[in-house]
């Protein structure tokens, strides 16, 4: 009997061991992964600038607060004449926006019409001029919190908000 107590000793120490190796290298795995998603971001951060200098524009790391005023009070340009709406719905006038991701955004949905845009639609029109798909989301997130756009969550579809109708929200 001594024996076999020796053996379930020693086998519950090499779980332990086991157990903490395991714990060990998740959380070195923790730490690695976080910092690759922090180098990854940086990457992302360095295409936005890269993108936009060779876009040929002076690169802003964030808009002021007055621009941002400055921005909801400029003139909204209407669709051109030859541009058809989806839907024989009204023409929404198309809001000059800071930003050069931004304004492809918005103008990807200005051209959508009422359809609108899911949001992959949306990235690629962003991926297509040039730019990431984190300025995508970023510019998405700003544009819905300035109430320029509205993400409908059960269409899963992006539309332009237009600026000359009162919200209901």
């Amino acid at each position: 009997m001594d024996v076999i107590t020796q053996m379930c000793q020693e086998r519950d120490r090499a779980r332990q061991a086991a157990a903490d190796r395991t714990r060990q290298l998740q959380e070195l795995m923790l730490e690695h992964v976080s910092a690759i998603a922090a180098e990854t971001a940086k990457a992302a951060r360095l295409d936005q600038v890269i993108a936009t200098l060779r876009q040929g524009a002076a690169y802003a790391p964030e808009p002021m607060p007055a621009a941002d005023q400055a921005e909801m009070e400029a003139p909204a340009q209407p669709l051109p004449a030859d541009e058809p709406v989806s839907g024989g719905a009204e023409r929404v006038p198309v809001p000059q926006v800071s930003g050069l991701v931004a304004q492809v955004i918005v103008d990807a949905l200005a051209k959508a019409g009422a359809k609108g845009l899911s949001g992959s639609e949306v990235n690629d029109a962003v991926r297509d001029a040039g730019f990431t798909l984190d300025a995508s989301e970023k510019n998405k997130t700003r544009l819905k919190n300035k109430n320029l756009v509205y993400h409908d969550r059960k269409a899963q579809h992006w539309y332009l908000k237009d600026p000359t109708k009162a919200s209901a929200s």
